[in-house]
């Protein structure tokens, strides 16, 4: 009874509508400098994830720790894999692994788009130009991929101390040396990646158009590095920013409110997860959570029909439902 004969003031709706703008607004701006600087990536907010639910946001990072696109330590690996080979030449580290990984990749786009030999060829060279240019990172880098490799397993006995957790001052140790230690290999780690997304533009751009096909035949072959998910932080990067200008220009407009701010809202709950409340060590997510907070209300307000294209459909339908009802009546 309460709650029907509830109604807005004016100033309530000024405010609502103003509200509905501002979080759109937001949404919008954020969306759009995302596009304008073309390099955005949530890696490392990905990577500064805290709490019960860290794990899962990690995953979203193919090879979180490096250790697939970083070359192996020859003392750990078994003794007939030791010894050096003019391949794969340094004394200390091997890519073998890698190596075999990229011959894998090449061989399998040539299998998808079945190339001819001269095309089969153009890959293998693609390939062993990659090759020389990892073999390049690993001589700039390799004391500080040594150090990280060799330190890997002291860092995840730490993470897993929960007495270094519970401890204020402890955790703050360790995570300053977590910070450093995932330091060393982040230069090494993105020349790699570079190299890897240069070579799988290379040989897709070695197929012809018919190779390729068109519409849902179009093919392309993705260089995914194991443990890869259907949803990765590519993906991510890729249509966050679109997620961002979409969701603001329907709240500013007032157009499917409840469905945008419903989804800003679950968005921004993700990233107030990202950071669970509560958990030692973790960032402040005030700000996030008042905006969240914020959506879910505009979702469950009819804001939208307010200063808003969404008071077309509600009235439209209110006025069928009062015919309806003087129809009754009769």
């Amino acid at each position: 009874m309460l709650l029907n004969k509830a109604r807005l003031g004016l100033l309530a709706i000024v405010f609502l509508v103003a509200l509905r703008f501002v979080i759109g607004f937001h949404f919008y701006m954020e969306g759009a400098s995302k596009v304008r600087e073309g390099n955005f990536t949530s890696v490392g907010f990905l990577t500064a994830a805290k709490g019960p639910l860290a794990d899962k946001f990690h995953q979203l990072i193919p090879d979180y720790e490096g250790l697939f696109r970083l070359p192996d330590l020859r003392e750990l690996l078994p003794s007939s894999e030791q010894k050096p080979t003019p391949d794969d030449p340094d004394k200390v580290l091997s890519y073998k692994k890698f190596y075999a990984f990229l011959d894998g990749y090449a061989e399998s786009a040539s299998a998808l788009y079945a190339f001819n030999e001269d095309q089969k060829e153009s890959a293998k060279s693609l390939v062993a130009k990659a090759k020389s240019r990892l073999k390049s990172v690993v001589d700039d880098w390799s004391p500080q991929i040594i150090e990280y490799l060799k330190g890997y397993d002291r860092i995840a006995k730490n993470s897993q101390d929960e007495t270094k957790a519970e401890v204020e001052g402890l955790r703050k140790q360790r995570d300053e040396i977590e910070a450093k230690w995932r330091a060393l290999t982040k230069p090494a780690l993105s020349e790699i990646d570079k190299i890897t997304n240069e070579l799988e533009s290379e040989i897709n751009a070695l197929a012809t158009s018919a190779q390729v096909g068109t519409g849902k035949e179009k093919k392309y072959a993705k260089l995914k590095l194991p443990g890869t998910g259907p949803i990765d932080v590519k993906i991510v990067d890729k249509y966050l920013p679109i997620f961002d200008m979409v969701v603001g220009i329907l709240l500013m407009l007032g157009l499917l409110t409840p469905l945008a701010a419903l989804a800003a809202g679950i968005f921004l709950a993700s990233v107030v997860l990202t950071q669970f409340p509560g958990y030692p060590g973790t960032q402040p997510t005030y700000y996030q959570a008042i905006e969240m907070l914020g959506c879910f209300f505009l979702a469950f307000s009819d804001a939208g029909r307010y200063a808003g294209l969404d008071f077309l459909p509600w009235s439209f339908w209110n006025r069928r439902s009062s015919k309806v009802d003087e129809t009754a009546r009769r």
